[in-house]
């Protein structure tokens, strides 16, 4: 089934199959998705902004080039809102050239956090006061 310059905005799909759907050049602003498997789906030249994704499994997802615009397209506009995780786990990920002006880390594990092969628990430790020390 194909549609082309259709406005099914207010659409509703409920249990439907729509494996190996391909969707181009279409607006999706405040589209809602709930119980849904998107294993291997691609995103790609998307704005996702205030994106919210809520209970997913992640393993394997690979985020790149995210939150800095296209290189390509220096000119574009783009989002410059903070992006913010929580109650996430990063267990065993990578985190490789991103840039982290300004981050907060707020009631984080950090064992064996290591950033450009400094161990930063043990950093932390060194710095931290006697008395505060458990």
């Amino acid at each position: 089934m194909k549609f082309e310059q259709q406005n099914l905005s207010h659409s509703s799909f409920n249990c439907c199959d729509l494996s190996e759907t391909e969707i181009q050049c279409c607006n999706g602003s405040g589209m809602s998705m709930n119980d849904v498997n998107l294993t291997g789906m691609h995103i790609s030249d998307a704005n996702l902004s205030e994106l919210a994704i809520d209970g997913a499994q992640w393993g394997g997802a690979l985020f790149q080039s995210i939150g800095h615009g296209d290189p390509s397209k220096p000119d574009a506009e783009h989002n410059k809102e903070g992006v913010r995780f929580s109650d996430c786990s990063f267990q065993n990920g990578r985190i490789t050239d991103c840039d982290f002006t300004n981050a907060n880390f707020q009631n984080c594990d950090i064992s064996g956090l290591v950033i450009n092969g400094i161990n930063i628990e043990e950093l932390i430790q060194k710095h931290v006061p006697v008395e505060q020390r458990e």
